[in-house]
């Protein structure tokens, strides 16, 4: 295991910076390669073969965790919430793993210290890479994503939505008393939409993102026509729901997508080893920058 834990970290320090000595045609090679492991009656394994088998089976894993590993560990300061949590969590796994976590540690050469700093800690600070990334790049990702906070209440009759618009307009502001009272299907809520949100029917999304907080409650039909909304705007300022925005478009699959790209591209990761290129082509073309305009 300690032999497999140091070729496991060779793996990622050739393909990120192409250190080992013996590269060539661009494949990464061990100077000590012919170096017998072990061997079984007149067979022997070496550290070439198994630098080759891990390359195949395990490369673009390794490099791509070492990467996000190194990226965040660079990027994300420690904070005391993360080393209260981290702690936290190694507590937790001692107490439900008990002898089996123990042992799991000592197969992999950890002590209970270095699975906090070297595991847990950094694993926190990936997290909030993509947060980081939406402050950076925060008036691109608004004029992308259009996010609106409004309130949509949703009737199953025309007549009472009208009613219902009619009591609003008249400046009842008791807005769940007002659905109630008019039989509406929804209870209204001020809610965070973007133009990534799957619950918001096509004609709903026309008007939050044309009417501006200041105009009125606005009637129309669905996009079917089985249903009639009341719709008001209550925030179209972006930079004043910071934060509900960050929250909001952090689950947007391109969104992590594009994090990735930003800080491998920023870090100027390279990836020298065809093999180990391959594979990260295969697996995480996200992340594979060297390639990309």
């Amino acid at each position: 295991m300690r032999n497999y834990k140091k070729l496991a970290g060779f793996v990622g320090t050739v393909a990120l910076l192409a250190t080992l000595a013996g590269c060539s045609d661009a494949v990464a090679k061990l100077n000590d390669s012919s170096e017998v492991i072990f061997s079984v009656g007149n067979k022997t394994v070496t550290k070439g073969d198994v630098f080759t088998l891990m390359k195949q089976n395990a490369g673009a894993t390794t490099v791509i965790n070492d990467a996000n590993k190194a990226i965040a560990i660079a990027e994300v300061e420690v904070t005391d919430e993360m080393k209260q949590s981290a702690q936290s969590s190694l507590d937790s796994y001692k107490s439900l793993y008990g002898d089996t976590f123990a042992s799991y540690l000592k197969n992999n050469n950890l002590d209970e210290d270095t699975y906090l700093n070297d595991y847990l800690i950094p694993s926190l600070q990936a997290q909030e890479l993509t947060k980081q990334y939406i402050d950076e790049n925060f008036d691109s990702i608004v004029d992308t994503y259009k996010p609106v906070k409004a309130t949509i209440i949703t009737f199953n009759s025309q007549s009472d939505a009208d009613a219902a618009l009619a009591d609003l307009k008249g400046g009842n502001t008791d807005f769940v008393a007002v659905a109630a009272a008019h039989n509406a299907t929804t209870v209204p809520s001020s809610t965070l939409y973007t133009s990534e949100s799957t619950d918001l029917d096509g004609l709903a999304r026309t008007i939050i993102t044309s009417n501006s907080k200041d105009e009125d409650w606005t009637e129309s039909p669905s996009s079917d026509g089985s249903s009639y909304f009341v719709i008001k705007v209550d925030e179209d300022d972006a930079s004043k729901m910071k934060d509900e925005v960050v929250t909001a478009v952090q689950t947007v699959k391109q969104i992590s997508a594009d994090a990735t790209t930003y800080f491998f591209k920023k870090h100027n990761f390279h990836i020298y080893d065809k093999t180990i290129y391959d594979a990260v082509k295969d697996q995480y073309p996200d992340n594979l920058v060297q390639d990309m305009k």
